[in-house]
């Protein structure tokens, strides 16, 4: 660390002790989205803020239901369950709202060393740059629809999905009456998020008990770290209050599909010009070219946006998922929707992720998709006008049909491997394809009902 680095943590440090602080939790993000982290007194932090400090490889071994991947990079004793270097981003720091007592904070940070190209936040820190050396920086948001309900992570042990309880005060969409009753539920995550500096710009009731938040934009990385906190936010604020925050894409047939809407904006670094403005349709030859790289490869990605398998339960049946790798402007049918009211709000709003999405990755592969589209001047196909479903409506190549399909592709893709490294990859997918095997072995509720008697 060179001095004028030093200086700055010390600051930091000293402006941490006149505000109270006592303790900070130093955390990263896994490949589920989740925040890792480890407590440390404010008192025995200096090392670990100006060195960075260990972090167990073991974060990225369990699935979602924190049961170890025994299949995976990181629970082979080969690979020697190595530790992983975690470099706090003070930058990034956030007030605790849950520290009982005195102050505390929440700092995010990047794996550094050997572990880099297994850290989302880190990959998408990569991608930002590699953009700031076209000329350009990126602005984001995250819209996320998730369920509430009156259940608890016990309770969901003894449950079917279609007996899930929905919480009954957001059963209609929009509704005034119903988000009043819901107020204390609703004000309690807002004044939370408020708390951790995350700029909600609107949250409201939609369809069958599904809420719906929308996010205020925010640069870069920032933006992704909006996201993965919110989330978190949701399910403690639920949890504290006897119920459970569901963000899974599909949960049961009486349910709606949660969608994970991201909005990303390209402007000029010398300038500011807003590259995703398209005055009468006009498209710039950046938006042209970054449309082109969504249709090219993010098929190959399409692990990151789509990464569970429940995630591809969303586009089975009655939903508002996008159908095909389609586009236009302010066409909600389509997989990238160009909001184009004037400059201050041109967009393209990315709607193919599920709320299950890891908002660094998910963000990191449209740059990375995009950001190719730009170098290689790629064009995209004509706009839709009307149904993207349509079998006339033009579209790019087409997405992987189903969960096993998209493993293999992004296995085999060598954009995936130039973006991502062949470790995060190969890792990547054996943790995928564990849920395919871990599912495979599980005899459903609906076998059950099915089968038991019948055959």
């Amino acid at each position: 660390m060179t001095a004028p680095e030093r200086n700055a943590v010390d600051a930091w440090l000293e402006r941490a002790r006149r505000d109270g602080v006592e303790r900070i939790s130093c955390a990263a993000v896994d490949w589920n989205g989740r925040l890792r982290a480890t407590q440390i007194p404010l008192a025995a932090c200096a090392s670990a803020l100006s060195g960075g400090l260990a972090v167990t490889t073991a974060i990225f071994a369990p699935d979602s239901a924190e049961r170890p991947i025994t299949s995976g990079y990181f629970h082979d004793p080969v690979n020697g369950y190595r530790d992983a270097w975690l470099a706090p981003d003070l930058t990034a720091a956030r007030a605790d709202p849950w520290a009982d007592g005195a102050p505390a904070l929440i700092v995010p940070g990047n794996l550094v060393g050997d572990f880099a190209c297994c850290c989302p936040r880190a990959m998408l820190e990569r991608e930002i740059e590699a953009l700031a050396r076209l000329g350009l920086r990126c602005d984001a948001a995250f819209e996320f629809e998730y369920h509430v309900l009156n259940e608890t992570v016990a309770s969901l042990r003894e449950k079917v999905p279609a007996r899930l309880d929905r919480l009954a005060a957001l059963e209609r969409m929009y509704s005034w009456v119903d988000q009043a009753v819901a107020a204390p539920l609703l004000d309690a995550t807002r004044r939370a998020a408020a708390a951790l500096d995350i700029p909600v710009h609107a949250i409201h009731a939609e369809f069958s008990g599904l809420l719906e938040v929308a996010l205020g934009k925010a640069s870069g990385v920032r933006a992704a770290d909006d996201a993965a906190l919110f989330k978190a936010v949701a399910k403690i604020v639920a949890r504290r209050g006897g119920m459970l925050a569901s963000f899974m894409a599909r949960l049961a047939e009486p349910f709606e599909s949660a969608g994970a809407h991201l909005n990303v904006s390209l402007h000029r670094r010398d300038g500011d010009v807003a590259e995703f403005h398209a005055p009468a349709g006009r498209c710039s030859p950046t938006l042209r070219g970054f449309l082109g790289g969504l249709q090219r490869h993010l098929p190959d990605l399409m692990l990151l946006l789509l990464p569970h398998l429940n995630s591809y339960k969303r586009y089975v049946g009655d939903s508002f998922a996008p159908r095909t790798n389609s586009w236009g402007i302010d066409n909600k049918t389509c997989a990238y929707r160009v909001v184009n009211h004037d400059a201050h709000v041109a967009r393209i709003e990315c709607r193919v992720p599920g709320a299950d999405v890891n908002a660094h990755l998910a963000l990191a592969a449209v740059l990375a998709a995009g950001r190719r589209g730009i170098e290689q001047a790629l064009a995209p196909t004509a706009p839709v006008v009307g149904d993207a479903a349509a079998a006339d409506a033009p579209r790019g190549a087409p997405w992987p049909p189903d969960f096993a399909a998209a493993i293999a592709q992004w296995r085999g893709s060598r954009v995936a491997r130039e973006a991502f490294g062949d470790l995060f990859v190969d890792a990547y997918a054996l943790t995928r394809e564990w849920e395919l095997d871990q599912l495979a072995r599980t005899v459903t509720d609906w076998e059950l009902r099915q089968f038991a008697e019948g055959v």
